[in-house]
């Protein structure tokens, strides 16, 4: 392994740049005083005590009782999944504190935070997470018309995360991408055919309306032509205008019943 390889590993495990030449040396050497150390990193005498003084903070050095002192360097593989793991103990508490922040709702953004676009997978489907993770209650998500599997798995990927109760209502033209993605599905989410499959044309714009709550609504729309999905074009709309979602809450959930009713009153075959 090259000593450029080593060392930006090292420092990717929360080592300085000198810290970690301070390391490499020290493994080659086996034991050194922090004068030999000094020459080796060219730097002056004192300034090289306080890299070892954080080496042994942070658990990479040993150092003897004997005067002068003397530094060695511990099993590089023990030491790295030690920091391995604090680091990690650190990203989880870290990630615990950011988590507990808090930040203005909806209705207290103001009209200039009301609508936001995002384009492409990646900026629509970390959008999507984030609004279905940050929901507090039950999140519905309908898509009227079919939509590709690859926007299908976008959907369900974001939405299988959520802790809260999910409900999707879907084409019946998804059905058998679903069971083919059933993996993405947590035992909360709970899926249902509700839209009737139907001719529809070649080149179309498919909605897909994701409700973290009654405040905000994420629109995914996802456009075909020639019947296939143009994915430069896939795009996201989070609108945070209450009386826009609720109008469009109570649209689509007016157009559940609409349906429910109509299939009920279709003759039975046989």
């Amino acid at each position: 392994m090259r000593d450029e390889e080593a060392a930006r590993g090292l420092e990717t495990l929360g080592l300085t740049g000198k810290e970690a030449s301070a390391y490499l040396g020290l493994l080659r050497t086996g034991t050194s005083t922090a004068h030999a150390v000094a020459d080796l990193l060219k730097v002056q005498y004192p300034a090289v005590y306080r890299i070892l003084q954080s080496l042994q903070a942070k658990g990479w050095i040993e150092v003897s009782r004997e005067r002068p002192n003397h530094y060695r360097a511990r099993t590089p593989r023990i030491v790295a999944e030690e920091a391995r793991q604090n680091r990690s103990d650190d990203l989880v508490a870290a990630a615990e504190v950011i988590g507990n922040l808090t930040e203005a709702s909806p209705r207290t953004r103001g009209a200039d935070g009301d609508l936001w676009i995002y384009k492409g997978a990646e900026g629509v489907g970390r959008k999507l997470r984030e609004v279905v993770l940050a929901s507090r209650s039950q999140v519905l998500c309908a898509s009227p018309f079919p939509v590709d599997p690859e926007v299908l798995r976008l959907l369900l990927d974001a939405l299988g995360r959520s802790r809260r109760l999910v409900r999707i209502v879907l084409n019946e033209a998804n059905r058998d991408d679903v069971e083919a993605l059933g993996g993405l599905l947590g035992a909360n989410v709970r899926v249902q055919f509700r839209f009737p499959s139907r001719p529809l044309p070649r080149t179309r714009l498919a909605h897909t309306y994701v409700f973290p709550n009654d405040e905000e609504v994420f629109i995914l729309n996802s456009f075909y032509r020639d019947g296939a999905l143009v994915r430069d074009k896939l795009q996201g709309l989070w609108v945070g205008d209450m009386d826009f979602v609720r109008i469009q809450l109570e649209a689509m959930l007016e157009g559940l019943e609409a349906t429910t009713r109509a299939r009920r009153r279709l003759p039975r075959p046989g």
